[in-house]
């Protein structure tokens, strides 16, 4: 009597001798440590296992596919500027007159 798989993970368990779910394998450690080490106290990615399904004749060829996309790096957040004169400046025009002109010096952040 011929094998018949019922069941999903067990027919992704054998495909390619078990290498696409060795490779699935790998790939949740490496999103797990990418998770892990990155900076922000919340983070996210994901794993997509996709499974093209084709009949050829009077057979069926399964062609897997896995992507994991990791988090996204912490990005930068808005600075603002205003418009004076058809150029930025970090200043407000109506609290200009409050304090004068300021040193805008480049600081840089750890």
């Amino acid at each position: 009597m011929a094998r018949t798989l019922r069941k999903f993970f067990e027919a992704v368990g054998i495909m390619h001798r078990g290498r696409v779910e060795e490779e699935a394998d790998s790939e949740l450690h490496r999103l797990i440590e990418a998770v892990e080490q990155h900076p922000d106290e919340t983070a996210s990615g994901t794993i997509t296992l996709t499974i093209k399904v084709q009949k050829v004749g009077d057979r069926i060829d399964c062609l897997p596919q896995i992507d994991m996309k990791p988090p996204k790096k912490k990005g930068f957040k808005a600075c603002t500027f205003w418009i004076v004169d058809g150029a930025l400046s970090v200043e407000h025009p109506s609290q200009q007159d409050m304090f004068g002109p300021r040193d805008i010096a480049r600081r840089d952040t750890a």
